[in-house]
């Protein structure tokens, strides 16, 4: 029904122009005199352009686009290259060039600056620049270009929609925190510590005897020169700290935030090589196990770029991931709304309270955040350490647990 409603239009347009030009014809012919034909010569050019803009095929135009900022974060901007190419050199009037946005909410951010009228003349290229500001986290799809065409009066209007799909990843913002190795207390008994002693092979600090099992790459070969014994090197032992983080996936206030401390904390932890695992509660439950490179720490980013927050009575996702907290020493919690729900589910997987660590992100104050500190006093009467969280504190994360 559209695009019958946009060919009737056209038709009415088309028609109407036609009348215009007969009526001054007629008008010439009839009255006579010079101002008649006058008036007829002066609306005849006109009425020709409009005519010869009516059949211009506007499919023939291309667009290529070029997005200059493609690492995009929560909050920054984004730069857009458009370029408009052509065969022919016909003149182009008032021409409006459109970026349209496939989100609701990304086409009123971005309709203020996507939007602008050239005068096409008669080059065959052109080049425009636009910058969104404040991006939304989120997979943005652009959808394509609609170019709009008009004659000098407006008598004929074109519309053309190119598409060309093409998708822009927002990033949660990072914010670089001081990182401080997590001193976990554990109960009497034996637990597995969340301390794993690793060899660092970069840092020699001294030379043994060679044993049996010693790895042919760790002899010291300078020394077998000069005493033809074979000694191996010993390295320094380096601690490297095994943590769970989980993000609360359900709806709250500050899920936002939520995303951005989570974004953080892998970033920190992934430099200073810990053995970290990620996983997103919700209704479906995303895990992230061993993050060690650079590509499995972007995969998680990606992950929280697209993650949207579940329905406040979903499941929590963490139910039959007892197993594998259980490897982990320390577990890192990050939510906005810690409910009983998902305390219990906390305090039923991990093999250790005293190795919990919730960070409860506060955005506002209110009746809601009353009920929350009463959930936090309740998980803190279980041996659940809290540390309630604003955006401006996020820096100090780390520092502020271990002061707890």
């Amino acid at each position: 029904m559209n695009k019958r409603k946009v060919r009737f239009v056209a038709a009415v347009r088309l028609v109407f122009l036609l009348l215009v030009l007969a009526s001054t014809f007629a008008y010439a012919m009839f009255q006579g005199g010079t101002v008649s034909w006058s008036v007829f010569y002066i609306v005849l050019p006109f009425v020709s352009y409009s005519l010869a803009l009516y059949f211009y095929p506007l499919s023939q135009i291309t667009v290529e686009r070029n997005i200059r900022t493609p690492n995009v974060e929560n909050g920054s901007k984004v730069v857009v290259d458009l370029t408009l190419n052509r065969k022919s050199r016909f003149p182009l009037l008032y021409t409006v060039v459109l970026e349209r946005w496939m989100s609701e909410k990304m086409s009123e951010t971005a309709s203020r600056n996507s939007k602008k009228l050239f005068i096409f003349g008669f080059k065959k290229q052109l080049q425009w620049q636009y910058e969104v500001e404040n991006m939304l986290r989120g997979e943005h799809v652009l959808e394509g270009v609609t170019i709009e065409v008009s004659d000098f009066f407006g008598w004929i209007q074109k519309t053309v929609f190119i598409e060309q799909k093409q998708k822009i990843l927002v990033f949660p913002k990072i914010t670089d925190i001081h990182y401080v190795p997590v001193n976990t207390q554990y109960d009497r008994g034996s637990l597995e510590s969340p301390l794993a002693i690793i060899k660092d092979t970069t840092m020699v600090a001294g030379v043994r005897d060679y044993q049996a099992g010693d790895r042919v790459t760790w002899i010291h070969w300078k020394s077998f020169a000069r005493t033809q014994s074979l000694m191996t090197k010993e390295f320094e032992d380096r601690r490297s700290q095994d943590l769970f983080v989980v993000m609360d996936g359900k709806s709250s206030f500050a899920f936002e935030e939520q995303v951005e401390l989570a974004a953080s904390l892998l970033t920190e932890a992934t430099r200073h090589q810990e053995n970290l695992s990620f996983l997103t509660t919700g209704e479906k439950p995303v895990l992230f196990s061993h993050i060690q490179s650079e590509e499995q720490l972007r995969s998680s980013l990606v992950h929280l770029a697209k993650i949207q927050p579940s329905t406040p009575n979903g499941s929590n996702g963490m139910v039959d991931l007892g197993s594998t907290m259980q490897h982990f020493g320390t577990v890192l919690l990050i939510t906005g709304d810690p409910d009983r729900k998902l305390i219990e589910s906390m305090l039923l997987n991990a093999t250790n309270r005293k190795s919990i660590i919730c960070f409860v992100v506060k955005k506002y104050d209110g009746d809601k955040w009353s009920e929350i500190e009463k959930n936090i006093k309740f998980a803190e009467t279980k041996g659940v350490t809290m540390q309630v969280l604003k955006r401006e504190a996020f820096l100090h994360a780390f520092k502020e647990v271990t002061r707890g």
